[in-house]
């Protein structure tokens, strides 16, 4: 399968930023019908992140499910809570398993991982270090954004794997 093309990525974060309150709303509704457990899924691991944490995740969540929309033309299967969790442990093992690796060695497996959407996962890891436009807002902290990485990385790899292409 192809990857998502780096335009469409770009097209689509820029749509979605023009996004009205209700149009985002109304969205939004849409993927908790057509994909309920992977919504449930960012909601219940993001709630005891702060507010802001919590808010950047879900939009992100968002963004990256109208790229794969738009991307395949809608034709994602249903993913299942047992295909998030399986796939959120795995990510999670791996995370883990690289914490102590060799710098090179996480570069490669870095391409390795990467490799099947490397523009949709370039687009999350470019927001999570945008500065902000508003200076009120504090930068996420690193363990948030490690963390939100690794639930946004889920939710990339569930949907590739749904792909119908």
């Amino acid at each position: 399968m192809e990857p998502i093309a780096e335009t469409l990525v770009e097209q689509t974060w820029q749509e979605v930023a023009e996004y009205s309150q209700d149009h985002a709303t109304s969205e939004m509704k849409k993927i908790g019908e057509d994909q309920p457990d992977l919504l449930s899924f960012m909601v219940e691991f993001t709630q005891d992140l702060d507010p802001q944490s919590i808010d950047m995740g879900i939009y992100l969540f968002f963004v990256v499910y109208r790229i794969f929309e738009k991307g395949y033309a809608g034709k994602i299967g249903q993913v299942s809570a047992d295909e998030i969790i399986e796939c959120y442990e795995a990510n999670a093992e791996l995370m883990e398993s690289l914490e102590s690796a060799h710098y090179r060695f996480l570069e490669r497996a870095a391409e390795v991982q990467l490799a099947s959407q490397p523009y949709v996962i370039k687009y999350v890891v470019d927001a999570f270090f945008e500065v902000p436009e508003d200076d009120e807002l504090d930068p996420l902290s690193d363990e948030d954004i490690g963390y939100l990485f690794l639930l946004l990385k889920t939710v990339i790899d569930v949907l590739n794997q749904k792909t119908d292409t």
